[in-house]
């Protein structure tokens, strides 16, 4: 097994103003895993699973070309242009609301409990306990009760005997909630980590970060005959790390990690040279 290298500190926390300057810019390509998108159109579990993920076939995405980019991980703060990656419906439907979840990251679409493939690719960093991202509703129309939101989303992992294990996040960290309604143009801090039972578990038994797992949800809940677009956008990806969340850093955010398109059999190769990037 690869040594642990020096990652994310631990107990980090991100501003909710000046965001833009206190890591380095993702869209360069340093991202800590697999750039890939996989939007879902399905549901995943059933109705009486409490880790079910739901959503649809309606809307529009932009997944691809954020995927090209890298733009899931921005970082400057590039105004309401700045969408990232984005869920959208164009709808008069009175009462209409819709939710979908994407998986950032290899092994994109893939239950939690799945076999995981040697050759996925990813930063496999150790310890990461938390999620943190930029969220808005740029383009939601501001009335007819036209709203948008984080709905749920979670961690994934390679668990120490090579499965695929999906954890969603529930401890709140950031400002918003899951859960709460946004529009408009303020982009928001958001973070959320793993349970206490979980997070130790994550840090003591050798789980590998894989990617992430984002459900969205958008809705139009007042009456009319208008067309209005709603949409959610998330950006700016970040993690967290550690069992602890005493002593928040707000500084020193820089840190040298795998990159993040390491495939797993290199990883746990004993010929594989480290490849490090900057963050």
């Amino acid at each position: 097994m690869a040594t642990q290298i020096l990652t994310y500190p631990y107990g980090t926390n991100y501003r909710e103003i000046d965001w833009g300057n206190q890591v380095k810019d993702g869209k360069g390509g340093s991202i800590p895993c697999d750039w890939s998108i996989y939007r879902s159109r399905s549901i995943q579990g059933s109705g009486s699973d409490p880790n079910a993920w739901w959503s649809s076939s309606d809307g529009q995405d932009n997944a691809n070309t954020i995927s090209s980019n890298n733009e899931h991980f921005e970082q400057p703060n590039r105004g309401r242009n700045q969408k990232g990656l984005a869920f959208w419906v164009d709808t008069n439907k009175n009462g209409y609301t819709t939710s979908c979840w994407f998986d950032i990251g290899a092994e994109g679409g893939a239950r939690d409990g799945a076999t995981m493939s040697n050759s996925a690719r990813s930063s496999w960093l150790r310890e990461v306990t938390s999620l943190w991202f930029l969220f808005n509703g740029h383009d939601t129309r501001e009335n007819r009760d036209c709203y948008s939101m984080v709905e749920k989303a979670g961690i994934r992992y390679r668990d120490p005997n090579g499965y695929i294990r999906i954890k969603p996040v529930t401890q709140k960290l950031g400002i918003l909630s899951l859960g709460q309604w946004i529009r408009g143009d303020q982009k928001y801090m958001f973070g959320y980590a793993l349970s206490s039972s979980e997070r130790q578990s994550v840090c003591r038994n050798n789980w590998n970060f894989l990617g992430i797992r984002i459900q969205m949800k958008i809705k139009r809940g007042a009456g009319g005959t208008t067309t209005d677009r709603i949409q959610a956008g998330v950006t700016g990806l970040r993690l967290g790390l550690g069992e602890s969340f005493t002593g928040w850093n707000t500084s020193n955010k820089r840190a040298l990690v795998l990159h993040g398109r390491t495939p797993w059999n290199e990883y746990i190769s004993n010929s594989y040279k480290d490849q490090l990037e900057t963050r």
